[in-house]
């Protein structure tokens, strides 16, 4: 991505909030396994962040989606996932989704108060034991003369739990009591209210890492939905939510190359001012190599992650791009963790520290913003096929 001036001028605004909403009291938060999310959201609403590339007939601010790259970055960098976490679905998935999407109705009551921090978004498309695996999906919401009646369970639900609503991913069938198509041509989003009678919402607890961010179940049992509230065409849902998908893969990419700077910086400090053997870790052989060799290629997916995000700012296609980014620089990030973790021996292991805490927080990318193995699935099908 092409940063210029002013691009670096934000950067140190967005450090400067973050510093100021975030770092006093993130330990607290994730000692306690929950943090004020609303809160925060208001906060940040408040100083623009929410809506950086969005409409500003919206409430956005019209940005280039450089802006967006600096706040991934500028979130990675804090001690902690959890706020990068949740705050990705809320401005990289869900409020893009309702921009490009949503009617005049969706608009006004939805993304402009989530653009002020008044709302947070989830995104509810996982259901129990589906995974990534859209084909398993049963969550079905029927046509009826009084709206639209919604019926199924989600779970693995970042915001889950505390999110005023949901864009449900589901199978529209158009008449009642007609069952119709259950493939990919059927699946359509719906913006549904977790208000709404019918709704239930549970929180995941027990996680092994960003124990902060709130994850959780929703159930739907005869929830009566306003048809407005569809999110583009009936069956567009799975198109849709591909192009999200591929911005949310290079945030998250963004995020886990930040991530990775800070634990080689930290392992590297630590590794010259610990000795071994009559002399610091760095200067053994086998510790240097593989510092070299993280740092290399650190610099390598930083320039392919800043790559995809200008394909995406200049609306070409970034799928395979943008899939790759993501799971190389969440594997970076887990070997970085790895390392760091290492090289303090025994202390960096003590649960609660920010050691322990960046390798159980780094594991998570193997999953979320689709699994390791998934990605895999999708580079492998858009191989080359002109060498």
């Amino acid at each position: 991505m092409r940063l210029n001036r002013h691009h670096e001028l934000f950067r140190d605004s967005v450090r400067a909030v973050l510093d100021r909403v975030c770092l006093p009291e993130l330990d607290d938060w994730e000692r306690m396994g929950q943090m004020p999310t609303h809160d925060l959201y208001r906060a940040l609403g408040e100083e623009g962040l929410l809506g950086l590339t969005l409409p500003v007939d919206d409430g956005g601010l019209g940005l280039d989606l450089g802006y967006s790259y600096v706040w991934a970055q500028e979130l990675g960098r804090l001690p902690a996932g959890s706020p990068a976490m949740s705050l990705s679905v809320h401005t990289d998935i869900v409020l893009p989704l309702l921009a490009e999407a949503g009617g005049e109705q969706v608009r006004r009551a939805f993304l402009r108060p989530a653009l002020r921090g008044e709302l947070v978004a989830a995104l509810a498309a996982t259901e129990p034991g589906g995974g990534s695996d859209l084909a398993t999906l049963r969550t079905t919401a029927v046509k009826t003369s009084e709206g639209i009646r919604l019926n199924g369970a989600k779970a693995f639900i970042t915001n889950g739990s505390v999110a005023d609503f949901a864009v449900v991913l589901c199978h529209l069938i158009e008449v009642d009591g007609d069952l119709g198509s259950t493939g990919l041509d059927s699946l359509t989003l719906l913006l549904v209210p977790t208000g709404l009678p019918g709704v239930h919402q549970e929180r995941h607890t027990g996680k092994l890492g960003n124990r902060a961010c709130d994850h959780g179940r929703l159930a739907f049992t005869e929830v009566l939905v306003p048809e407005e509230n569809l999110l583009g065409k009936p069956g567009s849902g799975y198109q849709a939510l591909t192009r999200v998908f591929t911005r949310e893969r290079a945030f998250l990419a963004a995020v886990a190359t930040a991530r990775t700077e800070t634990a080689l910086q930290e392992a590297t400090d630590h590794a010259r001012g610990r000795a071994v053997l009559g002399k610091p870790l760095v200067d053994h052989q086998a510790i240097a190599f593989k510092l070299a060799e993280l740092d290399a290629e650190l610099a390598l997916v930083e320039q392919y992650t800043s790559a995809v995000f200008q394909l995406l700012d200049e609306g070409a296609p970034a799928l395979r791009q943008a899939s790759i980014a993501k799971l190389r620089a969440s594997r970076l990030e887990r070997e970085a963790a790895d390392l760091r973790l290492q090289l303090h021996g025994a202390q960096g292991y003590l649960d609660g520290g920010p050691i322990e805490r960046a390798y159980r927080d780094a594991r998570a990318y193997a999953l979320a913003g689709g699994a390791d193995e998934a990605l895999l699935h999708l580079i492998a099908g858009h191989l080359r096929t002109d060498i």
